[in-house]
């Protein structure tokens, strides 16, 4: 085949754009740390790195939500110790009110705590975490129980996903909590109140059986929100280790390598070079001179 000036310079040309393209795609590659910048680079490793980002994000919607039910469960307990404490004091007051030898200012004076106590564990069980009632099942924009101690609101549990075939409840219905009307822990403290007030001392002493009861009750139910907890934290560290294996499988695929990459910067460099001093001597001559 005749090799002539015009195809040699074609050869040249298109080697010295190659080589350009590819100095191009190094340089980018070395600015930005990734192996590719555009899909059509490779659309196999841009899909994978794609997998892998949804993946990331995914887990990461997970652990926001494990954090939003850490909170609200913790929230819960707080409200369950506050509770355990007013019963405690309410237990000392019936042992104390359950002795005949107690005059009647004595016995009133402790109804009048008991009264105070009733106040407070109403306004627990009708706690708000970021102005939703807990206690009120799916009614969170209505008092769990009103004044008379009756549940106002319905059995539905509020459910979060915590991972992709996972989900928890962040609420409890305050009637399987606390009780309902006259049965309920608040009724009970009622109940303590009215036999104090009234001097009936063999009530009292039947209110420590009463107290101890709901005691167990709601010891049941920090066991349970203790063991969510735990489960929670287990979650939180599962999906740290899967965020963190994700990442570095992202990291491999779209990270470039520098060192390589400015190994193969110099290779380049060194070709364009070599082309371009190839051309120069191959265009300077003229015909006579590839004729002799």
């Amino acid at each position: 085949m005749r090799i002539t000036s015009i195809t040699i310079f074609n050869q040249i040309t298109r080697s010295l754009h190659n080589n350009l393209r590819t100095l191009s795609n190094l340089s980018n590659r070395l600015a930005t740390g990734k192996n590719i910048s555009r899909p059509s680079e490779d659309v196999s490793i841009m899909g994978r790195s794609m997998d892998y980002k949804v993946t990331l994000n995914e887990l990461n919607q997970y652990k926001k939500n494990i954090d939003e039910a850490d909170a609200h469960l913790s929230f819960a307990d707080s409200v369950m110790s506050a509770v355990t404490t007013t019963l405690t004091r309410a237990k000392e007051l019936a042992v104390q009110g359950s002795s005949d030898t107690l005059t009647t200012e004595d016995m009133a004076a402790m109804a009048e705590e008991i009264s105070i106590m009733i106040d407070g564990v109403v306004s627990l069980t009708n706690s708000k975490y970021r102005n939703r009632y807990i206690f009120a099942g799916f009614q969170t924009n209505s008092a769990a129980f009103d004044a008379s101690f009756n549940y106002q609101g319905d059995s539905g549990e509020i459910n979060v996903l915590i991972d992709r075939n996972a989900s928890m409840s962040l609420n409890m219905p305050g009637d399987t909590v606390f009780g309902d009307g006259a049965t309920s822990i608040m009724g009970m403290l009622d109940q303590l109140y009215n036999d104090l007030s009234s001097g009936n001392t063999a009530g009292v002493r039947g209110a420590i059986d009463s107290i101890d009861n709901s005691f167990e009750s709601i010891a049941n139910v920090r066991a349970e929100l203790g063991v969510k907890l735990r489960f929670l934290d287990d979650q939180r560290l599962n999906l740290d280790n899967r965020g963190y294996n994700t990442q570095t499988l992202l990291s491999s695929t779209e990270d470039s390598d520098i060192a390589n990459t400015i190994s193969e910067i110099s290779k380049t460099e060194l070709a364009l070079e070599s082309l371009r001093a190839a051309g120069a001597e191959v265009f300077s001559k003229s015909l006579l001179d590839f004729i002799r």
